[in-house]
Order: structure tokens, then C-alpha cells, then sequence
């Protein structure tokens, strides 16, 4: 850079010349560097802005995301979270139809002085994940990387832990840029020359086979092409014979099953998977088989069910595929899963490290009884909440100076992979066994943890819950949450009641008696003591008004059905958000109370503009769907969808406000 003149503006970006700026410091720091360290700083604030206020938006949303996705191994669990939490800040519009990285810029924006600097972040916000081989080292912390789906080539800033990255691994994550060079946000994964290699080539084949536009592939696509970097696959084909069976009925049902699971489906994993469960059943069972299309069909629905939830079709549908009825599958299917169980959790652990080809299914100790837990949703709300719950005893281990210093602790011990310690109290104990028990399988280890846990520490509000989760009736699941209730508020105490009153949730150990609380509502409500569940609703939100349990979409419908107009309208203002649920409700809320009016067409068209989809399916113009999708998007069909099942039967009780609809619907359509 040539010499700054004292009339010039100064280099660091104040805007003000530098006679009057740094040149009186004797200590110019030129605009690159200031620019390079504050967008680094900007990674750490952005990703800390989205833990500390979207953690349970963010838990659910990858939960259901990855659910049909094998279970990661152990090594590369964190890892695998890191960059697919990354992705999900980057590329989910899970905020009325923006990202968790558009929200920052558009709420946090403003608040950063230097232009330059909120410029690029703004240019982050349009970012997508990127895979790319290293080409060429220019410098010990700049590299030339090459896109392997585009060619494109950048060039690479290094942060300090990356300096060792070697020319030809493949490297993956998200490229933000710098100005005049990128960096990777917070991070980066490395794959060595020979994995890459073989990574590189599946890639490049899903996105071949994807046929959509690179930027749309990658923003969509990512935890499965991530998924290829860190997991091996299973076995490409299992084959019948390869296993072992003591009956030809037995082979003959597997190729039964295979047949059908291929044509189905076609996804091998998914037909390997279903033919070691039967081998396995087999082994267990002996079963005698008179129709050999019932326990195919059986196994074929328990396999997809738990496997690979996202391709479940109905018992009907699997049903009449094989031609038996669905309540013999039923019945079969709850035998086999009992059966099953414990190798199911198995072999979530163990599905990658199988040998089919030298494996002796009659080696008992092949398995070990000492089996960790089964998570099939992995990494949950209730995996991050107990990462949340190790840290908080952390914090309350040590003793901090100040936040900054905590802060800087807890990360330095995030980035070394190795989390801190600390002996366990019976409270503790108890609920790491009531987690294990949300991760659990088989119902009867489930309330044998709860059990367990209530022995080691009685208030556990969680060992409540879980058991009113298995009860056999809706009496009894109350009577369980209520004492889940009744437990959590002798732990906490009156006075931390007083204290911590609207801080509720946050506090990570006050969540297993949010859970009993808002459980004991639900079903008070479905059992008919609706002013009992409404009492209970507006006491969850006293305490937690950021109500990160979305009970005010239980309590708004619930206070339309009950006529309490005033209290809706409140809460309405309250929670004031562009959604269906609560600008339709606005518009029937105000009708209920005073009837056709002229403020109901610009009700209607604020309705409108969240969502346009409502308005077909409560004139009955759209069916209903049968089951309710796993994914919703504000602004789209399946919200529109979502909204009318759960609000139906209001908006039917008012013909005089759905003829106005209709009206006004026909108006809207002509224009």
C-alpha cells in the first residue's frame, strides 16, 4: 500500500482524514486488517446470537431434518452437528421466511459502525456450503481452493488453527468473504487425498442426479452430502443367500422381502437393513410360518418406521402391497418390534461396522448387552439441553471474574473437543438417566430409567413425564404429570419461583418442569377440564413469556373456543406475529366480537399476505390432509394446511363470517 497523505481518508475507516486520526497515534492500522479482524469477531457474535436465541428453534428443525439419515458414529458426532447447525443459520428460512443470518443483519445490522464491514456481512447471508480441493498454497495462511461442482477457484484466508491444511484434501464449509479473499466461517473440515478422492466422485454423481442449479443443490442438500463425508456406508448389497438360515420358509419370506423393499423403495440401505432385522428375528424366533407375505410385510413396515421414518407408508398401503389385512400386520409388527428392541439400538451403533460377508449371526458375543442409548433423533432438544445442563455445571464449578472470562473458557474447551468435568450430584445422576430414557427405545427400559432416577433423587419432574408418557389412560398420564409438577416446584422452592419468574426455560434446569406443566395442560384439556388447562397455559407464560414451548398456540385457540375474546386479543398484541395462526385469528377474533365491521377487510388482507393458502381449505375448496407434514414453511401451503385442521371447527360454528369469505374471496380472485 503506497504512503497515506495527512489530507487522505485514514486507512483504518473512521472516515475522518488521517491527519486527524491515526496519524496522531503513530500507529496505522491499515483498513484490511481492521476489516479482516472484525468479520472474524462477527463469526463468533453471529453464531453465539443464534445458540443463545434460537436454540430450540434450531434443536427441532435439525432433529427433523437428519431423522432419516443413518445415525452418525461417536468420532464424528460433534463434528457433524457443527457444520450442519452452520448450515441451518445460513440456509433455513425458519424465521417468517428468513434465515437465522438474515434476522442478525436486519435486527443487529445497524449496530456495526464500519460500512465495510456490515457490507460483508450482508454478503454472508447469501453464502451456501462449499466443498473444494485445495490447488495451491500461496502463503502459510493463504491457500487457492477449487470448487468441485463449479471449477470456480478463491482464494483462502487461514485462521490460525487451519494453518495446516495440505494441497489436494478436500476441505468443507461455509466460504464467507473477507473483501479481497474468503475464510471459512468459524471452521473447517478437512478430508485427506484418499477419502476425498472417493468423496469428490459421490458428489459429483448425487449432483449430476439432482439436476438442479448448484447453488439450490447445495443449499438444499447439505447434511446428506455432509453425511458422505463423515460416515461410510453400509455394505452396497446383502445378499439372501449370504445369511444364515436354519428353514427355506425363512430365505423365502428374505427374498420375499427384498423383492418388495427394492421395488418399493429402491434404497439398498434400506433393504439390507430390513434383511439383518429378519435374519435376526429368525434367529430369535424360529418362527413357524404360515404366510410368509404377513411377516414380510411386517418387517418391511417396522424398517421403514424406524429407520428411515421420512419414506413411511400407511399399514394400509404396505398392507394391501402384500395382499394381507392391516390388522394381522399390526399385530405382527408390534410382536416383532418388541422382539427386536434391544438389537434394534444395537445396531444403530454397530450398522456401520458390520461385515455381512464373514459375520456369524449365531456368535453370542458378537453382542454385548452393555449397549448405550437408542437416538434415532439424535442430537435433539434434548441432546443440546444436556450439553447445556454439562456447561451450567461448569459454570457453577469454577469461579469467574467476569462473563468475558467465562465465555473465553467455555469456548477454548468447545474448540478442543474435550469438555470439562465435574462430579455429579443424585439430582444430576438422575437426569442423565431420564435423558438416556428420552433417547430409549423400548418402552419398558424407558419407565425402568424413570424408575431408577426416581430412586436416586424423587423430584426428578422428567421420570413424571416419561412414565405419564406410557400411560395406559389419560386419567393416569395426568396424574403423572401433575406429580411431575408437584416434584419440580418442591426442587426449585418458592423462592426461586419469586426470583426467576419470567426467566423460566433459560434456566436450563427449570425445562423438566416446563415439560410436566405444559403435559399436565395437554391433557387436562383432551380429558375436558378446559379452564383447568387455560389456567395452567397462562402460568407457563408468566413464566416464560419468550414462551420457547409455543404455548401460545394452544392457548389462543383455546381461549377462542371458550369465548374469552378479550384475553385472545391480548395475546394476540402480545405475540404480534405475521403468521397464519395469528392473523387469521385476529380477523375471527374481531368478527366474534363485533360482528361484520369495515376493519375486517384489511384484517383479511394482512391474513392474506401471511398466508393465501388458508382461505381455500376454510371454504372447503382444499381437503384437509390426513397427517400432518413434518416440515412447515410460514408463508406456504403446509402452514395454510396446518392452521385450518387445528381451527376448523371454529371458523365452521360462524356461516355469517364464511359467507363474507366467500365474498370477499371472489373479489380477491377477480383482481
Amino acid at each position: 500500500m503506497g504512503k497515506v497523505g495527512r489530507n487522505d481518508p485514514c486507512p483504518c475507516g473512521s472516515g475522518k482524514k488521517y491527519k486527524h486520526c491515526c496519524e496522531k497515534k503513530q500507529d496505522v492500522v491499515f483498513l484490511n486488517e481492521v476489516i479482516t479482524q472484525e468479520a472474524i469477531q462477527l463469526q463468533q457474535e453471529l453464531f453465539q446470537y443464534a445458540l443463545t436465541n434460537y436454540e430450540e428453534v434450531l434443536g427441532d428443525f435439525i432433529a427433523q431434518r437428519i431423522r432419516h439419515l443413518p445415525v452418525v458414529d461417536d468420532e464424528w458426532q460433534e463434528t457433524f452437528m457443527l457444520y450442519v447447525t452452520q448450515w441451518t443459520i445460513f440456509c433455513a428460512p425458519l424465521l417468517n421466511g428468513r434465515t437465522i443470518a438474515e434476522h442478525y443483519m436486519q435486527t443487529r445490522g445497524s449496530k456495526i459502525k464500519r460500512a465495510s464491514v456490515r457490507s460483508l456481512l450482508r454478503s454472508w447471508t447469501n453464502e451456501v456450503p462449499s466443498f473444494a480441493r485445495v490447488m495451491e498454497r500461496e502463503s502459510s495462511d493463504l491457500i487457492v481452493v477449487e470448487d468441485i461442482f463449479t471449477g470456480e477457484r478463491k482464494r483462502v484466508t487461514l485462521q490460525m488453527d487451519d494453518t495446516e491444511i495440505e494441497v489436494g484434501n478436500l476441505i468443507v464449509g461455509f466460504l464467507v468473504s473477507l473483501g479481497s479473499t474468503y475464510t471459512f466461517f468459524l471452521s473447517v473440515l478437512e478430508l485427506e487425498k484418499r477419502k476425498a478422492e472417493m468423496v469428490t466422485n459421490v458428489l459429483q454423481t448425487k449432483y449430476k442426479e439432482a439436476n438442479q442449479p448448484v447453488r439450490e443443490f447445495l443449499a438444499s442438500s447439505f447434511p446428506e452430502l455432509l453425511h458422505e463425508c463423515v460416515e461410510p456406508l453400509l455394505p452396497d448389497e446383502v445378499e439372501v443367500e449370504d445369511l444364515q438360515w436354519d428353514h427355506p420358509i425363512h430365505q423365502h419370506t428374505a427374498h420375499l422381502l427384498k423383492e418388495n423393499m427394492d421395488r418399493l423403495h429402491e434404497q439398498r440401505p434400506l433393504t439390507n437393513i430390513a434383511l439383518i432385522l429378519w435374519c435376526t428375528y429368525c434367529r430369535l424366533v424360529n418362527p413357524a410360518i404360515k404366510k410368509p407375505e404377513l411377516y414380510a410385510a411386517a418387517l418391511h413396515y417396522l424398517t421403514v418406521v424406524t429407520f428411515f421414518p421420512d419414506k413411511v407408508a400407511t399399514q394400509k398401503e404396505i398392507a394391501e402391497h402384500y395382499g394381507v389385512s392391516s390388522s394381522s400386520l399390526s399385530a405382527k409388527y408390534r410382536e416383532m418390534e418388541e422382539i427386536l428392541a434391544d438389537f434394534m439400538q444395537q445396531m444403530y451403533e454397530k450398522m456401520e461396522e458390520l461385515d455381512l460377508d464373514d459375520f456369524d449371526w449365531d456368535d453370542e458375543d458378537e453382542w454385548d448387552d452393555e449397549f448405550g442409548s437408542f437416538s434415532p433423533f439424535q442430537h435433539s432438544r434434548i441432546e443440546m439441553e444436556r450439553e447445556l445442563r454439562k456447561i451450567d455445571r461448569i459454570m457453577q464449578e469454577k469461579e469467574f471474574s467476569s462473563i468475558e472470562e467465562a465465555n473465553q473458557y467455555i469456548q477454548s474447551a468447545l474448540n478442543s473437543g474435550e469438555t470439562p468435568t465435574v462430579p455429579l450430584s443424585p439430582k444430576d445422576e438422575a437426569q442423565e438417566l431420564l435423558y438416556q430414557a428420552f433417547e430409549e427405545m423400548s418402552r419398558k427400559k424407558r419407565m425402568e430409567l424413570a424408575r431408577q432416577a426416581l430412586k436416586l433423587y424423587p423430584n426428578s419432574p422428567d421420570a413424571y413425564n416419561i412414565l405419564g408418557d406410557e400411560a395406559a389412560t389419560l386419567e393416569a398420564a395426568a396424574d403423572y404429570y401433575k406429580k411431575g409438577m408437584e416434584a419440580g416446584e418442591k426442587d426449585l422452592g418458592k423462592r426461586f419461583f419469586r426470583e426467576n419468574k419470567g426467566h423460566f426455560w433459560g434456566i436450563v434446569e427449570t425445562r423438566p418442569y416446563m415439560r410436566a406443566k405444559a403435559n399436565y395442560a395437554q391433557t387436562l384439556w383432551q380429558l375436558g377440564e378446559k379452564e383447568k388447562a387455560v389456567e395452567q397455559y397462562e402460568q407457563l407464560l408468566q413464566l416464560n413469556p419468550n414462551d420457547n414451548q409455543g404455548i401460545r398456540y394452544l392457548l389462543l385457540p383455546a381461549y377462542i373456543e371458550l369465548g374469552k375474546y378479550d384475553q385472545a386479543e391480548e395475546l394476540i398484541d402480545q405475540y404480534d406475529e405475521p403468521t397464519a395462526l395469528m392473523t387469521y385469528n385476529r380477523l375471527l377474533v374481531s368478527y366474534l366480537k363485533y360482528g361484520l365491521h369495515e376493519e375486517l377487510e384489511d384484517l383479511l388482507d394482512e391474513a392474506m399476505i401471511a398466508n393465501p393458502y388458508v382461505i381455500d381449505y376454510l371454504l372447503k375448496k382444499k381437503r384437509l390432509p390426513k397427517e400432518d407434514p413434518l416440515f412447515f414453511g410460514f408463508g406456504d401451503e403446509t402452514e395454510a394446511a396446518m392452521y385450518a385442521k387445528e381451527h376448523f371447527h371454529l371458523w365452521q360454528q360462524e356461516r355469517e363470517l364464511l359467507d363474507w369469505l366467500r365474498t370477499m374471496a371472489r373479489s380477491l380472485y377477480k383482481k
